[in-house]
């Protein structure tokens, strides 16, 4: 199980964002696609103190990237806050729906079945949408659904319980495809999310937003779970 890291050198010439484990016997794609992506997008990082996020996506290699980033107490050489350090496992499909349910598992139960009362809401409904391209109304479009809630550190694994239900369970899926039988937003083989992202271009099919974030962007719609 290949293993990465992504940290801030204040150091030395090479100075920023660098690999700062061994990258030997991974394939050049592969990290190519783990440096552009292990770290949730969006500016600001240091007015969410606390701020842990889980983000994972596939390789071409047919590997999934499980990216634990955390934001630390570093300040750049200019004093700047919110620098993150990611850590990062390439796994197996099989390793890395294990390595899902061992992160759900972890969680309070009392978060997690606070999680499912809300998933098998009536709010439902409002999370998954269906989606067809304007100018090829046969054609299927990957949805991204986006999810909103008030940011607090102690209380965000809350979200991060909603979107590894909504990833692991068999049964909440049943339902959205009979819910939406002409689409299904799963059907990747590995499901591409980001569980706090300050932005939610390029993060995947599933993304949390703080709320007050996300009500800064115009005209993009987004679920409130709070």
């Amino acid at each position: 199980m290949p293993e990465l890291t992504i940290s801030y050198v204040l150091e030395g010439t090479r100075r920023g964002y660098n690999f700062t484990s061994p990258t030997e016997g991974i394939e050049p794609n592969a990290l190519k696609a783990v440096w552009r992506s292990a770290m949730p997008r969006g500016q600001g990082w240091d007015q969410y103190p606390g701020a842990s996020a889980l983000k994972c996506f596939s390789l071409e290699s047919g590997e999934a990237a499980i990216c634990e980033v955390a934001l630390t107490d570093l300040q750049d050489e200019v004093g700047r806050r919110g620098i993150r350090r990611a850590e990062i496992k390439l796994l197996a499909p099989r390793e890395y729906e294990r390595a899902l349910l061992d992160r759900l598992h972890a969680l309070p139960a009392q978060t997690v079945a606070e999680a499912e009362r809300k998933l098998y809401s009536r709010e439902w409904e409002l999370l998954f949408k269906k989606y067809r391209d304007a100018k090829k109304p046969k054609s299927i479009v990957k949805p991204q659904t986006i999810l909103a809630y008030p940011y607090s550190a102690a209380k965000w694994s809350f979200v991060e319980a909603c979107i590894l239900l909504l990833a692991t369970r068999s049964t909440l899926l049943t339902n959205l495809i009979e819910m939406s039988p002409n689409i299904n937003p799963f059907a990747d083989r590995i499901l591409s999310f980001t569980t706090l992202a300050l932005d939610y271009r390029e993060e995947g099919r599933i993304v949390a937003i703080p709320l007050e974030k996300m009500r800064s962007f115009e005209d993009v719609p987004f679920v409130n779970i709070s």
